[in-house]
């Protein structure tokens, strides 16, 4: 957004002088100003120069050599312009003036020879000089136009007179004010810079309607989506002629980034920047038979003033006649419809759009105009009014013979405030401020709010440009503290308790543990697809799903950890060399919107394996472990029953004393399939809400025994149904002076049958009083020994 600091002039008076303090103040209270432009910077050293003569170049068939009349004398230039001719007018610059080398980076020209032959400065293009706003360039002159400046002014005049560029233009940060379509304008920033107090109004604008006959328009309107325009102006006018652009006109669209086209063009785009709405004027005669206010079709067709042929997506909004469609509304007119030197009668329209079916069109077609960005900001319905009342205006005075043939089409209202209650005392204390209730109706008042009441609570009730974004008390403490500015609100830093909250260990003792055992810990997302969970044969029916997924992949929240472990396993499980180990701690969600967290653990192994390393049994070592270091003693019992994703025969449920914490299982061949695992995996699935429930045990240290201990190992045959953990309950009970019994070794293969394996048993004895002798032991032992030949 550009904000002309001239124009602004037309309607408050500065009280501030120095462009750059108005800079300052506007991006402290308003929006941030990108760059301060002072119009003519680079035109100092520049002037209306006389070609009086021109020769070729002798080393350059596309060169010229150019007798040049300035303020300085005659000087001697090369310059290659296609449009060149003997006693044209051209903007010259000097020896040390600044340029842009073809209208790209800044340079300074100095004395130079080119192929040979002096120049003693420059013929300039438009755009080497920041005016090519300013100018009109033709196709007729050719690939490398230079400035024709006909035969207005004198020769020798300086550039910045004569293009009368004494103005000063604020680029604002379009970004910084996307929650403020009122400041899309010259005259919204006049009223922040009143309320700023950097202005003072010198006359407020004040649109009134002119005398609208009764006679109708002479077509059908017809509005198929009422809730995308809701508000809408229009009417018909006739002219004599297209006119001449009065220069106040076109000095200001020009400070702002527009270019002179006709006057029926420029009044619209005048007013587009003046009041803040984008209008456009058609050609009534080429408008034929209904028009039709609707959306898009795939597929339907429009050529735009800009020529270019576009296919409209669904949903764009558009203007359509007969004869097809004839205006991208809010975007581009069509040039069907467009105003031509023969245009005799102007068909003028303001509305208000739907935002979102703009911004929608603009990503779709990909084509982003100045109106584009205007109206998907949400335009407000005053503001479409008094635009429009504005241009009419400005038809009826400057446009030659213009006369209003038709009544004002005037659909929807301008919307209506309502009163916000608003304290003062809760005020201050957000913001930091000791602001008085005087002040405070100061900046409101300032900002054309309408404010009642004595006490602390007042009626705030904001000005219709403002519906948008004025709509609680939080809009208006804001626009308080942004009036009063927060550079002059003491920076306190908050005071809080810093109080560390207190830590539990036990969890990441346990992740520690699992690292240094060799696993792996995942941290994918906890969304999942039903088809995942299909795969791993887990039901979805009392799964929460997500209300507005981004894909059908990530629609439901993850009820098990086993799912990452599974997708992960099927994918690198075949780059490990032996074993995969990983891990995976989560919070999963079950159906009525239950929620745990879960420790999730996976082993997987490449080949074939003995029973020392079945991945059931390194499953349980590892988290029997794991669990031990965090202060658990865990079991193993049958589990009752299995779940569809566990093999039946190969599943246990994990005991903390006598609460179930989870479970330890193999997982089923034709789940293991589906994701690729060819040889045996196991898992462990651990509720660690309920484990954290259980006390922890204190681990205390013991005291080194005084005595040594006496260590018998033997291997015990054992059939493939019988449990080994009764046998090792009976021999912890056949001796006082057994400390300890532990499986060392574990066998299958063989010589042995395939339903038998070996274990072997390391028994150690000692006594706390004295030295066990040999004989004394081995009879202990015996008792052992006896039980493992039943």
């Amino acid at each position: 957004m550009k904000i002309s600091l001239r124009w602004l002039q037309d309607f408050v008076t500065l009280t501030e002088k120095d462009p750059h303090t108005i800079a300052d103040a506007v991006t402290a209270h308003i929006a941030e100003v990108d760059e301060v432009e002072i119009q003519g910077g680079l035109l100092h050293e520049c002037c209306v120069g006389e070609v009086i003569a021109i020769e070729a170049h002798p080393n350059a068939d596309k060169l010229k050599l150019c007798r040049v009349k300035t303020d300085k004398g005659e000087k001697r230039v090369v310059c290659g312009g296609t449009n060149l001719r003997s006693g044209m007018h051209v903007a010259f610059a000097h020896i040390g003036a600044t340029v842009k080398w073809h209208g790209g980076d800044l340079m300074k020209l100095e004395k130079v020879k080119i192929r040979g032959e002096e120049s003693e400065g420059m013929i300039c293009a438009g755009e080497e000089l920041g005016i090519e706003n300013f100018v009109t360039v033709t196709p007729e002159q050719g690939e490398r136009p230079i400035v024709d400046l006909g035969k207005r002014g004198t020769v020798g005049q300086g550039l910045r007179e004569f293009f009368g560029l004494n103005d000063v233009v604020l680029h604002i940060d379009n970004h910084a004010i996307t929650h403020r379509p009122d400041l899309f304008s010259q005259i919204g920033f006049a009223r922040e810079l009143v309320a700023i107090g950097v202005a003072k109004w010198k006359k407020k604008p004040a649109y009134k309607s002119a005398k609208f006959p009764k006679t109708p328009v002479p077509f059908t309107l017809k509005i198929h989506e009422k809730k995308l325009m809701p508000r809408y102006c229009a009417c018909l006018i006739e002219i004599d002629d297209l006119g001449e652009t009065p220069d106040f006109i076109k000095e200001r669209i020009a400070a702002v980034g527009w270019r002179s086209i006709n006057l029926p063009i420029d009044i619209t785009n005048f007013v587009a920047s003046e009041v803040g709405v984008p209008l456009h004027s058609f050609d009534a005669d080429d408008i034929k038979g209904t028009v039709h206010f609707r959306t898009s079709k795939v597929g339907e067709i429009i050529v735009t003033l800009d020529k270019q042929t576009r296919k409209l997506p669904e949903g764009a909004l558009i203007l359509s006649d007969d004869e097809g469609v004839f205006d991208l509304l809010g975007i581009m007119g069509g040039l069907r419809s467009s105003t031509k030197a023969t245009t005799r009668r102007i068909y003028l329209h303001s509305a208000s759009l739907d935002p979102v079916s703009i911004r929608n069109t603009v990503i779709a077609t990909g084509h982003r105009t100045d109106a584009a960005t205007v109206y998907e900001k949400t335009v407000p319905h005053v503001t479409t009014e008094e635009g429009f009342l504005r241009a009419v205006e400005l038809f009826l005075q400057y446009v030659p013979g213009a006369r209003l043939v038709s009544r004002m089409e005037s659909m929807g209202d301008n919307g209506k405030s309502k009163p916000i209650a608003l304290s003062v005392a809760r005020t201050n204390a957000l913001l930091g401020t000791d602001l008085s209730l005087k002040q405070v109706k100061a900046i409101l008042t300032s900002l054309e709010c309408s404010v009642m009441g004595a006490g602390d609570t007042l009626k705030v009730t904001p000005p219709l440009h403002r519906l948008k974004d004025l709509t609680g008390g939080h809009d208006l403490m804001e626009e308080v503290g942004r009036i009063h500015g927060y550079n002059r609100i003491n920076a306190v830093l908050p005071e809080a308790p810093m109080r560390l909250p207190a830590r539990d260990y036990r969890v990441q003792r346990a992740r520690e543990d699992l690292r240094e055992s060799g696993y792996l810990e995942l941290l994918p997302i906890n969304m999942v697809g039903p088809e995942l969970l299909a795969a791993c044969g887990i039901d979805t029916g009392a799964v929460p799903e997500i209300a507005n997924p981004i894909g059908r992949d990530v629609s439901l929240m993850s009820p098990s950890t086993l799912p990452a472990l599974l997708t992960h396993a099927g994918t690198y499980a075949r780059h490990e060399a032996e074993v995969l180990k990983t891990f995976h701690i989560a919070k999963v969600f079950e159906g009525h919107g239950d929620a745990h967290r879960e420790l999730g653990l996976l082993v997987s192994a490449k080949g074939s394996s003995g029973l020392k390393d079945d991945p059931f049994l390194i499953a349980k070592q590892d988290i029997t472990l794991a669990l031990k270091r965090a202060g658990y003693g865990v079991s193993l019992e049958l589990a009752r029953s299995a779940p569809v994703f566990a093999h039946p025969g190969r599943v246990a449920s994990l005991m903390v004393g006598k609460t179930t914490v989870g479970m330890l299982f193999e997982i089923h061949p034709t789940v293991r399939a589906r994701f690729d695992l060819t040889t045996r995996t196991a898992a462990t699935v651990i509720n660690l809400d309920i484990l954290l429930g259980v006390a922890a045990q204190t681990v205390i240290a013991a005291h080194l025994p005084n005595h040594p201990s006496v260590t018998y190992d033997i291997t015990v045959p054992l059939h493939a149904s019988k449990q080994l953990g009764p046998l090792l309950a009976e021999i912890r009970a056949t001796s006082e002076l057994l400390e300890s019994v532990e499986v060392t070794d574990l066998y299958s293969g063989k010589p042995l049958a395939a339903d038998q394996y070996t274990v072997t048993l390391r028994c150690v004895y000692r006594a706390k009083d004295r030295t066990l002798t040999e004989e004394e032991t081995k009879k202990e032992f015996a008792k052992a020994e006896a039980l493992t030949v039943r």
